[in-house]
């Protein structure tokens, strides 16, 4: 014959049951983003590097025939420079960014992979 006592205690168990499960949600759903987020400043990298490489192999060639005709190019070569170093802050920005979310990826990961070991209130028999 239950009690009232024992219908708040199972009530507050189940109450906290759901919390746990809502909160592993977000903890996925989070993990799930940063995932997201990781690929997409992967992709920008690679853009940026792919980006920067025909810069330079651009600046190179009008480096090579800024020497028959050096007034000319001189500006095209200043111009190319400049772009070039902001394509390369722009990929340290993102390669940074890229660190940081892959580094709270993977404490959120770690933090997931401990969740999932500890014993679920379901498995702790109340006396």
């Amino acid at each position: 014959m239950p009690t009232r006592f024992d219908d708040g205690v199972d009530k507050q168990v189940e109450d906290l049951r759901e919390r746990m499960r809502l909160l592993q949600q977000d903890r996925r759903a989070n993990i799930d983003l940063l995932e997201a987020n990781k690929q997409a400043n992967e992709n920008e990298i690679r853009s940026l590097k792919e980006d920067n490489k025909k810069l330079r192999i651009r600046l190179s060639n009008l480096q090579k025939s800024a020497v028959s005709d050096a007034d000319s190019h001189l500006s095209d070569v200043d111009s190319l420079r400049r772009l070039v170093r902001q394509k390369r802050n722009e990929f340290d920005t993102q390669k940074s960014s890229s660190k940081k979310l892959n580094s709270k990826l993977n404490k959120l990961k770690s933090e997931a992979v401990m969740e999932d070991n500890r014993p679920s209130p379901e498995d702790v028999e109340l006396s």
